[in-house]
């Protein structure tokens, strides 16, 4: 007689093996997922974090340079003033030396009634005793530093018998710069 062969354990716990490898190959998988999951989500936390901060510090640096900026614009207009204050008191000087050496170099028998500055030009009128000391008048006149035209105007006699004489005078391009 034949034996026969009970196949039916063997067949249980090979069902058994299959079920625990295709088991732990499921939750294998599902774990590897969800740490795939929460390591992205962690990356995309850190992201946003580390975005936050850099919008933050781009804030303050651009903070930063807008007060700078300020602080240059009102700086840079303190300069302007400083400069051209420094221009005026050049020019004032400039104009000041030319004044008094004109006033030294007057002869003696002339004088100047009326002086007007106004721009690049110099006018000035006055009165002398004697003819020959227009001469001497304009050779002065001809002579001051920083004018290139000199210019006489009319010159006449008033009631007191007097030479009434006048003089335009403009600056040279120097001046013209330092405005």
């Amino acid at each position: 007689m034949r034996r026969q062969v009970n196949l039916l354990c063997w067949r249980e716990q090979r069902r058994r093996e299959c079920l625990r490898l295709w088991g732990a190959m499921f939750i294998g998988v599902l774990l590897i997922t969800l740490a795939l999951i929460i390591a992205g989500r962690a990356r995309q936390s850190q992201q946003h974090t580390w975005l936050a901060l850099r919008q933050e510090s781009d804030q303050a640096v651009r903070q930063m340079l807008t007060q700078q900026e300020r602080r240059l614009h009102v700086e840079h207009a303190r300069a302007r003033v400083v400069k051209r204050r420094e221009q005026q008191r050049l020019l004032t000087l400039r104009w000041q030396t030319t004044l008094l050496t004109l006033a030294e170099k007057m002869p003696a028998q002339a004088w100047l009634t009326a002086l007007e500055w106004q721009g690049d030009a110099l006018r000035f009128t006055g009165l002398a005793n004697r003819f020959p000391t227009l001469t001497q008048v304009e050779l002065v006149a001809r002579s001051l530093p920083g004018f290139g035209t000199v210019t006489p105007g009319a010159t006449r006699r008033d009631e007191q018998g007097r030479w009434q004489f006048s003089y335009q005078l403009q600056t040279e391009a120097v001046d013209a710069e330092v405005r």
